[in-house]
């Protein structure tokens, strides 16, 4: 599973550099580059609300290798079409990211697998790495976009900007196989679904979760709050 993520953050850091690029070269106004890039973020969020309320009843591997094979579908599009309307439909897949560290359905279904498998310190340990991998990787691939202008001065002749994002083919491609590879390990139990559970309550991870709230909230909303308790 590292592996398939660390590729597809490698794509992901590539592509967020180069989409703005990719627009503006295709003639799209700044109006119908907004839309294209407020459809990525629409997406994102839509599917990953699909995902978490059905992808374990469908399946987790199910619903990963049709994430890997819309990626593919979406680099095709990108790479080959100009019209503003296609591409914001495929922008809505979900499947794409503005981020170098993409945040979507793809995340929430690793991170719900790597709960599931691992226990303990080594799930600790997991979600570390996992976050370093894509970090890294993410960061490599915005590099890498960035030497697209060096490859044009080198070689004039050298394809668009936006036919590199025929790169997200054999990326997705490599991650529907690993996500096909994985064990039943990855899926919930069929009696956790049968069991009703009481509501997970905060306990001695309380005081963490209000430090990491605190931490990631808009200043705005941080100083009101101080200025409530004061």
């Amino acid at each position: 599973m590292l592996f398939a993520q660390a590729l597809r953050a490698l794509a992901y850091g590539f592509g967020s550099v180069l989409l703005g690029v990719t627009l503006d070269e295709r003639g799209l106004s700044s109006t119908e580059a907004g839309l294209v890039i407020a459809a990525v973020v629409a997406g994102t969020v839509f599917a990953s609300m699909l995902v978490g309320r059905y992808a374990d009843r469908l399946g987790r591997r199910r619903c990963y290798v049709i994430l890997y094979l819309v990626l593919a579908a979406v680099g095709v599009a990108l790479a080959l079409s100009d019209a503003a309307w296609l591409l914001i439909l495929f922008a809505l897949t979900g499947a794409l990211s503005t981020e170098v560290v993409e945040s979507g359905p793809f995340t929430s279904l690793e991170q719900a697998m790597l709960a599931t498998e691992l226990t303990g310190t080594e799930r600790v340990r997991g979600f570390g790495v996992y976050n370093a991998v894509a970090s890294a990787a993410g960061s490599l691939g915005a590099l890498a976009a960035g030497g697209l202008s060096l490859l044009h001065d080198w070689w004039p002749d050298a394809p668009a900007n936006g036919r590199f994002f025929l790169v997200f083919v054999p990326v997705a491609l490599v991650g529907a196989l690993v996500a096909r590879s994985l064990t039943d390990d990855v899926e919930v139990e069929a009696r956790f679904e049968q069991t009703p559970r009481p509501p997970a309550r905060l306990e001695t991870s309380r005081p963490i979760v209000v430090r990491l709230a605190g931490l990631f909230a808009p200043p705005r909303l941080v100083r009101a709050t101080h200025a409530r308790r004061c």
